[in-house]
């Protein structure tokens, strides 16, 4: 799985983790799709084409350099904006439509955003540590369903450069590999998170694209989903209920939030809370203010995510 964050600059926005598992058949084929999609949309072969890496902000907002900057110029600043948001929006649709070598492992999106009023006493490493804590899980849960399938695979995640959270990141997992905290016990993860550059390789420029999503999403200033919206269908999902991306906001409790991923821990928990008298609710249909307000009781699965 490819990991990377948003929102770790100062200010009032959330902080936010997106991240693409992907089989390690498939690596290889993404990263030249990647490539060709570049190429193609550049009308040619760069010398330099890993230079060009898929880092959305940068290619939104790239500007040609001056004297009165410092600091690196962007690659993209020489390509026209409009060529360079339609390669970004080919981009997302690539990942979303990719085809997969075997069909029972296609590549599976997973995202956290918490905001900064969710547990607002909260330091801001506490909350990046909640955030790894329920994305990891998450992913965990998904390889130990796969290994009821018959599918088994270990986990191994490979996260952008964090150069002053690297070991902090890498002692967290290596807790929760050792003992069960507020999501459970990691047993299906190969190793620590591994740090890369994302030059490197496309599928952390990848991660980066599902973490910029995400983070349009829910930055109040923005409140952009056009990418987020794109990228819903490839979030992780079990029994048609999507549980690979979560939102962490006092107004899930409250019933105020309806976004999509609070629409499905809200199906999620009606359905588990009818299950034991026989009552059936279907996570395909809505549900409306009166049941948002209602369905308040911390279930299992919720202990597990930690809220």
């Amino acid at each position: 799985m490819f990991v990377d964050e948003s929102g770790t600059h100062g200010g009032p926005h959330p902080f936010v983790l997106g991240a693409m598992a992907i089989h390690e058949d498939d690596a290889a084929l993404m990263q030249k799709a990647l490539d060709d999609l570049v190429v193609r949309h550049l009308s040619r072969v760069p010398v330099n084409l890993e230079e060009y890496e898929l880092h959305a902000s940068e290619m939104r907002n790239a500007k040609k350099p001056d004297e009165t900057r410092t600091g690196r110029a962007s690659i993209w600043a020489n390509v026209d904006r409009p060529l360079r948001l339609a390669l970004l929006a080919d981009a997302y649709k690539l990942v979303v439509n990719f085809a997969p070598t075997n069909p029972k492992l296609p590549i599976v999106l997973f995202g956290v955003a918490v905001e900064k009023a969710f547990h607002s006493a909260w330091s801001e490493q506490e909350r990046e540590r909640f955030a790894y804590e329920v994305l990891l899980g998450k992913f965990d849960v998904m390889l130990k369903t796969l290994r009821r399938r018959k599918l088994p695979n270990r986990g191994l995640v490979i996260h952008d450069r964090r150069v002053v959270a690297e070991r902090d990141i890498q002692s967290w997992v290596t807790a929760w590999r050792a003992t069960a905290e507020r999501i459970g016990q990691l047993r299906n993860l190969a190793d620590v998170p591994l740090f890369a550059d994302s030059r490197a390789t496309r599928l952390l420029q990848v991660a980066d694209l599902v973490s910029y999503a995400i983070f349009r999403r829910y930055n109040a200033p923005a409140n952009d989903s056009t990418a987020f919206d794109l990228m819903w269908p490839a979030f992780h999902t079990e029994s048609g209920v999507t549980h690979g991306c979560v939102h962490y906001t006092p107004s899930y409790r409250q019933g105020a939030c309806q976004c999509a991923p609070c629409e499905q821990r809200l199906k999620a928990e009606a359905a588990r809370s009818a299950k034991p008298s026989g009552a059936k609710l279907s996570t395909k249909e809505p549900i409306g203010p009166t049941s948002r307000t209602r369905i308040r009781t911390r279930v299992l699965h919720d202990a597990r995510e930690g809220e």
